[in-house]
């Protein structure tokens, strides 16, 4: 019998090959996006980035968290002990103010589906989160709040889950999106004042049974791009306990 032996070959070369095919797609990808969306300041429109050095500047910081079930001052936006319930988020924190080139930011990317206008925003937020003393253990669940189905189908693409992935990446945890669900198609909430929003989005959400075992006993990192009454949230928190995870703290980018 004739013993055959492969050679273990170098593949040194072949890394690198993958290494300059990775790279050449990454220029052309950035270039697509220069070509499509070149790149003004989403702020005062000049040319050359999304956010130029002045209206960086300009951002507005949220100078004082809040709770998410009174929206009054709160120590780094833990919930007020007075205000908490079994199905009640830990804490919220939002690090800016939903005014300005953040709005702008937020709007350009949520109707146009831009990310990369939205990218040195998140760099920012993503060193705010760092500072914020929130602790993320790498067995923690990141999870977006989700679109209905049918708006996710028209819009084709959900903002909150661009977000979460960031999160995801730096903390180098697990983004999940299968499973908090929006099962009830809400109206928008633009326009409705605290009650209203928060009988809007009353039993919005549930949980994908398939994956109810995931969340048990699990620390979840809800995440959003925009919070103005916490009334989403609180509805998505509520799903959430009721299945049996066990801490949510909830991430917002900005604060309207």
């Amino acid at each position: 019998m004739v013993n055959y032996k492969i050679r273990n070959r170098n593949n040194s070369s072949t890394k690198r090959f993958i290494a300059n095919v990775n790279k050449w797609f990454t220029a052309m990808y950035n270039w697509f996006l220069d070509f499509v969306f070149p790149k003004k300041c989403v702020g005062c429109k000049t040319d050359g980035a999304f956010l130029c050095a002045n209206c960086e500047g300009k951002i507005e910081y949220l100078t004082t968290q809040v709770c998410i079930v009174c929206q009054k001052p709160s120590i780094k936006g833990f919930t007020h002990p007075s205000c908490v319930t079994i199905y009640t988020p830990e804490r919220l924190y939002s690090p800016f103010v939903y005014r300005g080139v953040v709005r702008n930011a937020i709007l350009e990317t949520k109707y146009s589906g831009a990310f990369a206008v939205l990218a040195p925003l998140l760099d920012i937020f993503i060193e705010s989160v760092n500072e914020s003393s929130l602790e993320i253990g790498n067995k923690a669940q990141i999870i977006p709040i989700p679109l209905h189905k049918s708006r996710y189908a028209k819009r084709g693409f959900n903002q909150a889950e661009y977000i979460a992935n960031k999160i995801s990446q730096e903390f180098k945890v697990s983004c999940r999106t299968d499973i908090l669900q929006r099962i009830v198609n809400t109206k928008s909430q633009v326009g409705l004042d605290k009650n209203q929003r928060r009988e809007n989005v009353a039993n919005a959400f549930g949980i994908n049974p398939k994956n109810l075992a995931m969340i048990k006993d699990c620390d979840i990192v809800l995440v959003d791009d925009v919070g103005t009454s916490g009334a989403t949230m609180l509805s998505a928190s509520r799903a959430l306990k009721k299945a049996g995870c066990r801490y949510i703290y909830c991430i917002c980018l900005a604060k309207d």
